[in-house]
C-alpha cells in the first residue's frame, strides 16, 4: 500500500469527501484543527483503544471497528494522525482503503518544537554521553538510534532518519523475549486503559498475573472495569503514581498523555514506591511509560529490581535527558544485565531501553 503524505498547500483531494481521522490523541486534535483551518471537514476519528468507540472527541464520534469498515473504501480518506504509522498501514491494508495519507511533516515539527533539539546543539557534554552510548553498545539498532539522535542535536531539527528504525517489532514483547515470559508476574507501569495488556494477551503470553498502575483516575476506572471483565488472567489495578516517596503529586489529565506536574491545578493522585508495594511480591517483568516520570519511579524501585533482577522495558523518549540518563542510571546500578534500544514509530516516540539479566539469555 502507498501512503500519501498530506500536502496543506494542496487539499483538494479531501473537499467533498469522508474524511477520518485515524488516531483520538492528541497529534489526532492538531490535525484535526489544521484541516479545519485550512476549509476541510473532518468526518469521523477511529482509535484502536476500543473503551473509546461510541465516544465524541473533538466534537466528531470516535468510530468502532464495524463502522469503519462500513465507510465506502473509495470515497474515504484514512488520514493517520498517529506515530505508529508502520502497524496502522498493516491494519488499513487488510479493510482495502485505496485513499490512505499520513501527516508525518506534521508530527515531526512537533517533535521539533517539543523536544527543542536545538537546545543541546552546542551541549559538548551532552554528545560526549551520546558518543559513550554509541561506543559501548554492541547492538547495532542500539548504535543507529543513538548516531541519529547525535545527528538531530547537531542539526537542530527532527529528521526523518528516524522512520529507519521502525522495524515492526512488537513494543514491549520484542523477538528477543519470544517464548521467554510465560509464567512471570508482570508491572505496567503507566497502564493506561490496559493496552499492554491486551497486546500481552493478544501475543498469547501466559503471565502468572499483572499489576497495573494507572495515575489518572478517568483512565483507572476504565482499566479496572476492564480488568474485571477479563477472567483468563489475575489483573491487579491501582490508582497510584510510581515515584521514589510516597507523596501526594500534582496531576495535569489530559487522556493519553496524564502525567506529574507541579503548576498543574487539574487534580492530585498519591504516589507509592515499588519497593514499598512490592516488598513481599517477586516481579519478573516491569514495562514502564509514564510521561517523564521514569527516572523517579526507578529510584523508588531500584531495590526490589535489585532483589528480583526483573526484565526492563522502560520508555526513555520523554526527554532528550531521559534518552541518556535512564541508560547511564541502569548500566550503573545493576550488574551482569545486557541492554538494548528500540524504537516503535516514525517519530521521536515510543523508544524503549530493554534491560536483561545475563542468565537469563534474553538479550
Amino acid at each position: 500500500m502507498t501512503i500519501k503524505e498530506i500536502d496543506f498547500s494542496n487539499i483538494s483531494k479531501f473537499v467533498n469527501k469522508t474524511n477520518v481521522i485515524y488516531g483520538g490523541g492528541y497529534n489526532g486534535k492538531l490535525l484535526c484543527e489544521r484541516l479545519e483551518n485550512c476549509g476541510i471537514h473532518v468526518n469521523a476519528f477511529y482509535d484502536d483503544d476500543k473503551s473509546r468507540w461510541g465516544e465524541t472527541y473533538c466534537g466528531r464520534k470516535i468510530l468502532s471497528h464495524d463502522e469503519l469498515i462500513k465507510l465506502d473504501r473509495i470515497s474515504t480518506n484514512i488520514i493517520i494522525s498517529s506515530m505508529y504509522i508502520g502497524q496502522i498501514v498493516e491494519k488499513i491494508q487488510t479493510i482495502g482503503f485505496a485513499n490512505v495519507y499520513a501527516a508525518l511533516d506534521m508530527l515531526l515539527q512537533k517533535d521539533t518544537d517539543d523536544f527543542r533539539f536545538y537546545e543541546y546543539k552546542n551541549n559538548t557534554q551532552y554528545i560526549t554521553a551520546l558518543n559513550q552510548l554509541i561506543n559501548t553498545s554492541n547492538d547495532i539498532l542500539t548504535k543507529q538510534y543513538y548516531e541519529i539522535i547525535k545527528k538531530t542535536v547537531i542539526e537542530g531539527k527532527a529528521t526523518k532518519e528516524i522512520c529507519k528504525l521502525y522495524k515492526g517489532e512488537k513494543q514491549y514483547f520484542i523477538k528477543e523475549f519470544r517464548g521467554k515470559l510465560d509464567g512471570l508476574t508482570f508491572l505496567d507501569a503507566g497502564a493506561y486503559t490496559g493496552d499492554t495488556v491486551r497486546e500481552l494477551l493478544e501475543e498469547r503470553i501466559q503471565p502468572k498475573s499483572v499489576y497495573c498502575f494507572e495515575a489518572d483516575p478517568n483512565n483507572y476506572l476504565r482499566l479496572k472495569k476492564w480488568a474485571e471483565s477479563e477472567a483468563s488472567i489475575d489483573i491487579y489495578c491501582e490508582n497510584y503514581a510510581l515515584w521514589d516517596r510516597a507523596e501526594k503529586l500534582a496531576m495535569k489529565f489530559a487522556n493519553y498523555n496524564a502525567r506529574i506536574d507541579s503548576d498543574s491545578e487539574s487534580g492530585t493522585v498519591n504516589s507509592i514506591r515499588i519497593d514499598d508495594y512490592f516488598r513481599d511480591i517477586k516481579v519478573d517483568f516491569i514495562k514502564m511509560d509514564i510521561e517523564g516520570a521514569e527516572r523517579r519511579a526507578l529510584s523508588g524501585g531500584m531495590q526490589i529490581i535489585k532483589r528480583d533482577r526483573p526484565i526492563l522495558a522502560i520508555s526513555i523518549y520523554h526527554g532528550l535527558e531521559d534518552m541518556i540518563e535512564i541508560p547511564q542510571m541502569l548500566m550503573k546500578e545493576l550488574e551482569n544485565y545486557s541492554y538494548l534500544v528500540r524504537h516503535h514509530s516514525y517519530t521521536y516516540s515510543e523508544t524503549v531501553m530493554y534491560a536483561a539479566p545475563k542468565e537469563l539469555n534474553s538479550l
